[in-house]
């Protein structure tokens, strides 16, 4: 097979991977597990602040702190806003600053983890590095897609938009890790099963300002270093020519925490969480409104035949709790049949040619649950319900099987973390986290393994 070559940014989150059609190999920076950032940096006149390292340190051992509050009990559409509650409240006491001061925040000292083989660049011509991959050097954080004016139109948003996010494991997640990447050029694939009660958080801020799209007035600013979205447009865009890095400021929009709990979700083991920012909510920082968008534990693979992913009787989902009272520009996102997708997630695809020969102007195409149901090594599945491995950006044709097909469904069943979604010979199953994913497909790629062909990926 052809030797792996990938360029690694997660643009998602991790929800959503984009795969453009080419072919890009690492640079030499990259054969540096525990780099922080893709080393571009800002000049002293364009920031003057900290810049954000990542805390690499994995732990052996670490107690579980969570189910000591936790409700313990399966989750259904009734209690499971008790669960988001407790679950905000439990991470606050560490995670609020990483929201609201995010200059002085420490992943180190507040007891949070970074994944290593994420953090260099990739390089092109000349060894010039591509501003958006890798992990930028002010809040180590990753760059999603450029998002169409159009899908939030109706909130008012009037520009093209993109989101940039940090993604971060706690101390029990990373005892996990430990075992993964004892030897970082060895990595146990096998060791890939979270401990109960492990969580991983990701928080998004995106570019428009308010002028551009309401929703985001008063929200907390973060700033990277990355390309802007005016220059990341257009049909002569190149990332190693005319997108240059600046310092950009964006808006905290969205925040996800995801648990490992089997007896909240015994059948997929996982429970994932999305909060998004209410200007309207009470309180005084953005922190404080941020209100849960909803919670899912389960793909409710008994209306994944069906085309809309509903129940045909008219009743609600039951593996998806949304919260109605949340902004009416985070509802308008919701994945396919209503199940929980985040602003940024790109649920919505269009553009859609089906594999029946028909094509759709606009697709909701996933869930967080199908999506990071795909996580497995080697990687050899879409993240949405697709023939292909490619990920166009959005707008562009996108081939689909049809929404309720024998081959639709697969993306939306409950499968044990243990199991992959593709069972392929020598398949390894990597506990729903696509970050893994993508770091073991960045070792190889640095390694020269004969692993499997990568293609360039872009995943927010």
């Amino acid at each position: 097979m052809m030797r792996g070559l990938y360029r690694l940014g997660i643009r998602i989150s991790a929800l959503a991977i984009f795969l453009p059609a080419a072919l890009w190999s690492l640079p030499a920076s990259a054969t540096d597990p525990y780099a922080s950032n893709n080393g571009l940096y800002p000049t002293a006149s364009e920031w003057s602040g900290p810049y954000r390292s990542l805390n690499y340190n994995y732990p052996e051992t670490a107690g579980n702190k969570w189910f000591a509050v936790a409700p313990r009990m399966p989750l259904n559409i009734e209690n499971a806003g008790d669960y988001v509650a407790k679950l905000k409240a439990f991470v606050e006491p560490n995670m609020r600053a990483m929201i609201d001061a995010p200059d002085t925040w420490d992943p180190a000292a507040n007891g949070w983890y970074g994944m290593i083989w994420q953090g260099a660049g990739t390089a092109g011509p000349n060894g010039v590095v591509d501003p958006e991959s890798g992990q930028e050097a002010i809040l180590g954080s990753f760059s999603g897609q450029i998002i169409t004016q159009g899908t939030f139109q109706d909130s008012g948003l009037t520009v093209n938009m993109q989101n940039h996010t940090v993604i971060y494991y706690d101390a029990l997640s990373a005892t996990m890790l430990k075992k993964l990447w004892a030897d970082p050029f060895r990595p146990n694939r096998t060791a890939v099963s979270f401990p109960e009660g492990g969580m991983v958080v990701k928080a998004a801020a995106v570019t428009p300002t308010p002028e551009q799209w309401p929703v985001v007035e008063g929200s907390g600013i973060w700033n990277v270093y990355r390309p802007t979205v005016e220059s990341l447009q257009g049909p002569d865009y190149n990332p190693y020519t005319n997108a240059k890095a600046v310092v950009v400021p964006l808006r905290v929009l969205q925040f996800d925490i995801i648990v490992k709990d089997t007896v909240a979700s015994p059948q997929t083991g996982w429970v994932f969480v999305t909060y998004v920012y209410d200007k309207d909510a009470p309180g005084a920082t953005a922190w404080d409104k941020l209100v849960p968008l909803g919670a899912m534990w389960g793909n409710d693979p008994a209306f994944a035949r069906e085309p809309n992913g509903t129940d045909p009787k008219g009743g609600p989902l039951q593996e998806t709790w949304i919260n109605q009272k949340a902004p009416a520009y985070a509802l308008s996102s919701l994945g396919w049949g209503g199940r929980l997708s985040g602003p940024i997630d790109v649920s919505e695809r269009h553009n859609v040619l089906l594999t029946d020969g028909s094509r759709v102007p606009m697709q909701r195409a996933s869930s967080c649950l199908s999506c990071h149901g795909t996580a497995q090594f080697p990687f050899v599945a879409n993240l949405y319900p697709s023939p292909n491995k490619a990920f166009p950006r959005e707008g562009t044709l996108f081939p689909m099987y049809p929404p309720g097909s024998e081959m639709w469904a697969r993306w939306f069943q409950n499968r044990p973390g243990s199991k992959p979604q593709n069972d392929n010979e020598d398949a390894v199953a990597l506990d729903y986290d696509m970050l893994i994913m993508f770091a073991l497909s960045a070792f190889d790629a640095a390694a020269g393994n004969d692993v499997f062909v990568q293609e360039h990926v872009d995943v927010h």
